[in-house]
């Protein structure tokens, strides 16, 4: 890990103590140290829902959801209504090799989702963990922006590491729910940046 690193964790863990998202970005080395873990093992009380960079296929639709919400057991979307349900079993609960029906559009699967997550961070603050937003699929991305603006101020928050190569920051900010903090790693990418 970088020196600089350190600094930056406790920022960022600051950040989500207060109930802050945060956007970490920076080349493949600076963000394969450990880092999520590191900052993951300083947050108490959440419940961690991960979806882990080799869990992302961008050829996959809604791989990410799928992963993100591996753990989260059907009856735990029992209290939704029937038709967010119905949604959430056609998609990103599908049965591997249900390839037959048509899963819904991102449009219709947002308000499924965040009806999930309100009913999952109901009883305890969650922390959503997407490891690499540089691979997501376009819908899931849709799906995620939707939720992002949505869940503005609740008990909703994200850690996001999007790679970004050369020059340039990041664009996975549209993703995370607010208020964010985008967080550069590695030598070169030391910037701070609240939003």
């Amino acid at each position: 890990m970088y020196p600089e690193t350190v600094e930056q964790l406790a920022v960022a863990s600051a950040w989500l103590t207060y109930n802050g998202s945060v956007l970490l970005f920076g080349s493949h080395a600076a963000l394969d140290g450990g880092v999520v873990d590191a900052l993951v093992d300083r947050v108490d009380g959440r419940r961690v829902l991960v979806c882990r960079r080799d869990r992302t296929d961008p050829r996959r639709r809604l791989g990410t959801l799928t992963a993100l919400f591996s753990t989260v057991d059907e009856t735990e979307a029992a209290a939704l209504p029937p038709g967010h349900r119905r949604l959430l079993a056609e998609s990103i609960f599908r049965a591997p090799g249900a390839e037959g029906a048509s899963a819904p559009s991102a449009e219709e699967l947002g308000p499924a989702v965040l009806s999930l997550l309100r009913t999952l961070s109901g009883s305890t603050p969650l922390l959503l963990i997407v490891e690499a937003v540089h691979r997501l699929d376009d819908d899931t991305r849709c799906v995620l922006e939707y939720v992002a603006e949505e869940t503005r101020g609740s008990l909703v928050r994200m850690i996001a590491v999007e790679e970004v190569p050369g020059p340039g920051g990041p664009r996975g900010y549209a993703i995370c729910p607010s208020p964010l903090v985008i967080i550069g790693l590695g030598p070169s990418s030391g910037s701070l940046s609240p939003n």
